[in-house]
């Protein structure tokens, strides 16, 4: 199971800002301003709640970004202005409430920016802690976190899962041959090419060099071969304008997982090694069951 650093860190982190969720945090934080407000007028001024005015900008700054963020900054100084004026308070000043009105706008608004950038830049060093820079696909670490939650779940309602495990073939000639400029071109296009092959569920990795992995959750093992072909077909379609490279792919599948993912995605490597000793630029499929007893062997020419 997650730990509570990984459940703090999704919960900052996803992205509440669409559909109906979009209107609950802004309707919750604009009822939270007004109730302030209101609690102000009711107390004859007695008691000023302004800096917790700041937590629903803050919230809002952060799932929705700065234009929102300002957009409540502004609503919250309002209230305050009139909350001001509704009450009976004296001020020295017949300008007072609206110079207090304006501070206040100056130091949400400057909160809410703040707030928004700080969490573009954690989002953005998040990002690149978790995902391959050349390709854009999760690398080894944001791929064994999936994987290990993957296996959890597995487990907990017997879903079967499949493991891709994926290797180019003469992959370090033709970086000698034809620069390493290429190389990463054709990395890109084996990117592009398991990405448009499998499901948006899927879980795909670059776990270096020339290797990739995907994780299939809730797929039979017929789907999964059947998957497999296709993503062997649409990857040597992609890397038609890279020869001579290949691909190579072992696929591991499991009726419920029964071992760390560590030890399953194991299976998989070595089902791609069995491929590259039998000849490269082949696809090799096992079955297995409880205990990893082999059901079912395939090699899919």
């Amino acid at each position: 199971m997650l730990n509570l650093k990984q459940k703090l860190t999704s919960l900052l982190f996803i992205n509440v800002w669409v559909g109906w969720q979009r209107w609950t945090l802004l309707l919750a934080s604009l009822s939270i301003i007004f109730l302030l407000g209101i609690i102000r007028v009711q107390t004859e001024a007695e008691f000023a709640f302004a800096s917790l005015a700041l937590l629903p900008v803050i919230a809002v700054a952060w799932f929705g970004g700065k234009a929102y963020g300002v957009f409540l900054a502004f609503i919250a100084s309002i209230m305050w202005l009139m909350a001001d004026i509704t009450t009976n308070q004296q001020f020295s000043l017949s300008w007072a409430p609206w110079a207090n009105a304006l501070t206040r706008l100056a130091t949400y608004s400057l909160v809410a920016f703040l707030v928004a950038i700080v969490r573009q830049q954690l989002v953005r060093e998040r990002e690149q802690a978790t995902h391959d820079v050349l390709t854009g696909l999760q690398n080894r670490r944001a791929f064994l976190e999936k994987g290990n939650a993957e296996v959890v779940r597995s487990k907990r309602y017997s879903h079967p899962l499949a493991l891709f495990f994926l290797d180019l073939d003469n992959f370090k000639s033709l970086n000698d041959t034809k620069g390493h400029d290429v190389g990463d071109e054709a990395l890109r296009a084996t990117a592009r090419a398991l990405q448009k092959s499998l499901r948006a569920s899927d879980q795909i990795a670059r776990l270096g060099g020339d290797e990739f992995a995907a994780i299939l959750p809730e797929i039979d093992y017929d789907s999964a071969v059947e998957t497999m072909r296709k993503v062997h077909t649409d990857i040597n379609n992609a890397l038609l304008g890279f020869a001579p490279v290949k691909v190579s792919i072992g696929v591991a599948c499991f009726e419920k997982a029964e071992f760390t993912f560590s030890e399953l995605l194991k299976s998989a490597d070595e089902l791609m090694y069995e491929v590259k000793a039998s000849g490269k630029g082949n696809m090799l499929s096992k079955n297995f069951k409880d205990n990893i007893s082999l059901a079912n062997n395939n090699l899919s020419v």
